[in-house]
């Protein structure tokens, strides 16, 4: 059975927390003693109420000996000027956290990623807090190695998935990248393959060389489609 990496393979669990009450200089102080760029914030009912990050904090400095605006910008202004001048956690904190569960897979928390605009996300079992996963903690997906990728194609893919003889297709890994050569009994099964072949964790890219016995995508002739 294939198994997919998920967030809860590569996060980091040893998770630093701070409260909403938490001062403005302790959060500083915190960053700088674990060398992190955020800190979860834990509300009264012991759920992730936001994070604050560097640029949370930063914004105090930033506020602090800006211009005036353009009239167009005050209401923005306004509100991230008040942000600023915030002396708790709860005050300063981005919310709501952008979550995941800790069973998501890796490609799901890239796109949440992308889709947010973020550089990590808050993993959590339910609502319990279990970890952080950050952009280079997903790129830890792509370190497997040759050998083991190989090994999963072969039996994900060929074996498992496919029910090929592993001796009629011939599997290659070169820096993540897998080649598929040989021949598959059906044509609609050659892009089958390169597609689950793609989905296996560590696999860089495809390069799909596989050839078929009968092209099973062209009707026979004096056949025509059939509707119910």
């Amino acid at each position: 059975m294939r198994h997919l990496l998920t967030v809860s393979d590569v996060m980091t669990t040893d998770v630093i927390t701070v409260a909403e009450d938490t001062p403005y200089k302790t959060l500083v102080a915190l960053m700088a003693e674990h060398h992190i760029s955020a800190l979860p914030v834990i509300n009264r009912y012991g759920g992730v109420g936001g994070v604050v990050s560097e640029t949370d904090l930063l914004r105090k400095e930033e506020f602090q000996r800006s211009p005036s605006l353009p009239w167009a910008l005050r209401w923005w202004h306004r509100r991230a000027r008040a942000k600023a001048a915030g002396l708790r956690a709860g005050d300063v904190m981005t919310g709501p956290a952008v979550t995941i569960e800790q069973g998501s897979t890796i490609p799901e928390a890239a796109k949440l990623m992308a889709a947010r605009g973020i550089t990590r996300l808050i993993v959590t079992d339910g609502e319990v807090l279990t970890g952080i996963v950050t952009r280079s903690d997903l790129l830890t997906a792509f370190l497997v190695p040759d050998e083991r990728i190989l090994q999963r194609v072969r039996r994900d893919v060929v074996e498992h998935a496919l029910w090929e003889d592993p001796f009629g297709v011939e599997v290659t890994v070169d820096d993540g990248v897998v080649t598929l050569t040989g021949q598959l009994d059906h044509r609609s099964m050659v892009s089958i393959a390169g597609k689950l072949t793609r989905g296996v964790d560590g696999v860089v890219g495809v390069v799909n060389q596989l050839t078929w016995a009968f092209d099973d995508t062209v009707p026979a002739p004096g056949t025509g489609a059939r509707y119910a």
